[in-house]
């Protein structure tokens, strides 16, 4: 016996539109077929073979912009456009943006990184508090946009945008508290941290006993300042190293 869906099941399992799935379902009734029809407007100028081309050249290359695709295309005997060549991008999800940053490791940073997780095979993540510092900056431009000849867009900045740095935590247990200051971080505004966000955040996760947490941050001069150090160390507040 044929399993009986309704048109919501159905529209549910497909992941398309209730209207959509109707319509099918009555052309399959009345024609016992599903024929793709006659579709209006201009015809796709690519195949999907020359669709893949477009999206391979962006993906190999870290700088290239819609006209450099074209050109290069164009070399090879395909006949197409820049907004072609945008549109098939823009089709496969490709942003025109800033690259994501990451650091250049070299070959000590590798083993210094491999052997800290190695030592940290056996610790207890859910007993510690993880911290870091950022700076947040109104008006600064970021992104890249695409121009238009003879109309290229204008960013209006100022020469000194307002900052805001901010200091946060969390721990499996949840969010901590947030620090905001507008001064650089010295040791001594690391020490006032630890006392107005670091320690409130860890009584409230882990309760007045020190050695149910330990914590995690990096090892900029400021967290390993004798100041600091030394604040920990008042305080019993184990650092992973």
């Amino acid at each position: 016996m044929a399993l009986q869906l309704s048109y919501t099941a159905v529209a549910k399992a497909v992941h398309c539109d209730l209207k959509t799935v109707k319509r099918w379902l009555k052309r399959w009734k009345q024609s016992k077929t599903l024929p793709d029809g006659t579709r209006p407007g201009r015809p796709r100028v690519t195949t999907p073979k020359q669709d893949q081309q477009v999206i391979a050249l962006a993906e190999k290359e870290t700088f290239v912009t819609s006209q450099d695709i074209t050109n290069r295309l164009n070399k090879k005997g395909l006949d197409i456009s820049q907004r072609t060549v945008r549109r098939r991008l823009n089709e496969a999800g490709a942003k025109y943006n800033r690259p994501l940053s990451k650091p250049l490791l070299t070959e000590n940073h590798r083993e210094k990184r491999l052997k800290w997780a190695e030592d940290q095979r056996t610790t207890d993540w859910n007993q510690v508090i993880f911290s870091d510092e950022t700076t947040i900056r109104m008006n600064s431009v970021k992104g890249l946009v695409w121009n238009l000849p003879g109309k290229k867009k204008v960013m209006r900045t100022v020469k000194h945008p307002l900052k805001v740095n901010v200091w946060g935590c969390f721990s499996a247990r949840g969010f901590g508290r947030v620090v905001c200051f507008k001064e650089n971080l010295n040791a001594d505004l690391m020490c006032h941290i630890y006392k107005y966000g670091l320690l409130p955040t860890a009584r409230k996760h882990f309760g007045h006993d020190s050695t149910l947490w330990k914590l995690q941050e990096d090892n900029d001069p400021k967290h390993t300042s004798k100041k600091a150090t030394t604040r920990r160390m008042d305080n019993n507040v184990e650092k992973i190293n």
